[in-house]
């Protein structure tokens, strides 16, 4: 009777325990077929959290969670999605469109979400019309009224901010605040303001997906920022030679992130042929990394630019393990480094790269 009980008692908990972790979204989309998958971003991969077949323009998904999280519905094939953010034994329903438009309703947060779109989405057309009314009496040469006109859309964005900082203030220690906060943040590539989000968020919401990838940002930004050491790295040569960072030697060494389909660095290599020119019996020395992924246009660039100096690629463009490495995000972009391999600036070009360079080397 006694193990009778205890396996009722297992049953009874199981299900129980089950029942707390699922979730389910029902509803419709403007797509008569395709796979509605549902993603969320962990700390190092993206997770699919389930899927479901779209009939008749009807889906229906049903999963699992452990706790709160910011998922993606993704139409497999399609650009683009809906977030939204899922709990654990919360039921959801959903209408999407073309558009990208996604009413979802449903869980707690959710609604708060939603609160959270609906003070953006009416602030913004309301100070829109504003600002279009106040350029409309600029033209009409109605200073006064523009002003005002001004100042009241002003009023209005800070009113709305208002409301969000107060909607994060009540959730600020769990994942809705952690995703308010740090939402664009992966556009930010300087560490300062970066550091300043994290610190903003409470220690709660620090441990949430969004808190630990924005640490993790850092931490990997902080790799390669000034006064540290850069990570070395080994890629070939145009001749398939393997050549890495630290092989290259130089008073001075510039590591410069190119490609020959980039039009402004072609129109910068010339600077940088005179710079080397200038300065290479004076200890300088570069290692262009290219982000082609063929190697016939990357030679010939190489070859028509007069580029005389260190080139290396995996051809693989955007996909290359040292591009991801030093958190490269647009070309051209230039680090300068020591004798001792360690960061001095970035970002420099043109005058004011020479200038660095004379006023290291003379």
């Amino acid at each position: 009777m006694r193990t009778v009980l205890t396996i009722l008692l297992s049953v009874m908990i199981f299900s129980a325990y089950g029942q707390e972790k699922s979730f389910s979204i029902s509803g419709n989309i403007e797509l008569d077929k395709g796979n509605l998958l549902v993603l969320t971003q962990r700390l190092d991969k993206i997770d699919t959290l389930a899927q479901s077949v779209i009939t008749n323009r009807q889906f229906a998904i049903n999963g699992n969670l452990d706790e709160a999280v910011v998922a993606h519905l993704v139409i497999e094939g399609y650009a683009g999605g809906f977030i939204m953010i899922l709990e654990p034994g919360a039921e959801y329903t959903a209408t999407l469109t073309r558009e990208g438009n996604g009413d979802i309703r449903g869980g707690k947060l959710q609604t708060i979400y939603n609160e959270y779109q609906e003070i953006v989405a009416n602030s913004n057309a309301e100070s829109h019309t504003l600002n279009k009314k106040a350029s409309e009496a600029v033209a009409q040469k109605h200073f006064k009224t523009a002003k005002e006109l001004q100042t009241k859309a002003s009023k209005v964005q800070q009113a709305a901010l208002a409301k969000i900082n107060n909607i994060i203030r009540k959730n600020a220690d769990n994942i809705l605040a952690a995703y308010l906060q740090t939402a664009g943040s992966e556009r930010i590539m300087e560490l300062e303001p970066l550091k300043q989000i994290y610190a903003r968020l409470s220690e709660k919401a620090q441990a949430t997906a969004p808190g630990k990838i924005l640490a993790a940002r850092i931490a990997d930004l902080e790799k390669v920022g000034i006064a540290a050491t850069a990570p070395d790295f080994t890629l070939a040569t145009p001749d398939g030679e393997e050549i890495s960072l630290y092989s290259v030697k130089g008073k001075l060494k510039i590591i410069d992130f190119w490609a020959s389909w980039c039009g402004p660095c072609r129109m910068e290599n010339p600077n940088m042929v005179k710079l080397y020119n200038d300065f290479k019996d004076k200890g300088l020395a570069i290692v262009s990394v290219s982000l082609d992924e063929r190697k016939a246009p990357w030679v010939q660039a190489i070859k028509k630019d007069g580029m005389s100096w260190t080139h290396v690629s995996s051809l693989k463009g955007w996909k290359c393990d040292v591009v991801k490495q030093y958190n490269i995000d647009a070309v051209p972009s230039i680090i300068v480094l020591d004798e001792n391999n360690r960061i001095l600036a970035k970002n420099i070009r043109a005058e004011k790269l020479r200038a660095f360079v004379t006023e290291y080397l003379k």
